[in-house]
């Protein structure tokens, strides 16, 4: 048991390494046997643990991944307060974690990663379909969100290369590209019905109210004219 513990514990460290290392240095750029000797261990404790460089490296991007979509599904509070902080995490871990980051969202040709990805990217896309509907979601919903998601990896990245919009704006744009993305998913499937804590969170926020109403409007307005 001792012996078990001490391999926990050895492995938990190598993982934290790793964590630093690939968030800041590209996989190439890391040298295993500089981050072994760096925290006191010997190089082939990675081996021994992951089976090479590779296997540790998806090893961290796993426990990344797991960490950070957990939090983000493990938070609680009124909807519009959860989604806002949601997203300040999402970029939180963009500016403390950028290669690791950059790894795990960008359209990258390594498979293994992208399998990674796409796991926890389902489970998001899973839950907030249910968190705007209280029930599995349609098609129409569950497309809309994909898309949703793309816009938000594409701009957090854009803003990561270029600097060219603040950290507000860009929080803004995710939100405001969001509720707009439920919007047009709920006029294009009828049987899309939200959640009486997306109505309070629409309720509780004038500038997402006045984008409903406006859209309501507007379809009426045509469906008149027809």
């Amino acid at each position: 048991m001792t012996g078990n513990r001490r391999g926990d514990a050895s492995k938990a460290t190598l993982l934290a390494a790793g964590r630093a290392a690939f968030s800041q240095q590209r996989y190439e750029e890391v040298s295993i046997v500089d981050l072994a000797r760096s925290i006191g261990v010997a190089a082939g404790s990675i081996s021994y643990h992951f089976g090479g460089k590779r296997g540790f490296y998806l090893a961290v991007v796993e426990e990344a991944a797991q960490e950070f979509w957990s939090e983000l599904l493990q938070m609680r509070g009124p909807a519009l307060e959860r989604l806002t902080r949601g997203v300040e995490k999402f970029l939180d871990r963009a500016e403390r974690e950028p290669r690791a980051f950059e790894a795990l969202i960008a359209d990258v040709a390594d498979a293994e990663v992208r399998a990674i990805r796409e796991q926890h990217r389902q489970q998001v896309a899973h839950a907030l379909a249910v968190e705007i509907t209280g029930t599995d979601s349609t098609a129409v919903l569950r497309a809309a969100i994909s898309g949703s998601l793309s816009f938000i990896e594409g701009i957090v990245l854009h803003w990561m290369h270029t600097g060219e919009i603040s950290r507000e704006q860009v929080r803004e744009l995710i939100l405001a590209n969001f509720f707009s993305t439920v919007l047009a998913a709920v006029r294009a499937d009828p049987d899309i019905e939200l959640a009486q804590r997306v109505l309070d969170a629409v309720m509780s926020d004038s500038q997402i109210l006045s984008l409903f109403v406006g859209a309501e409007l507007a379809t009426r307005s045509t469906g008149n004219l027809e």
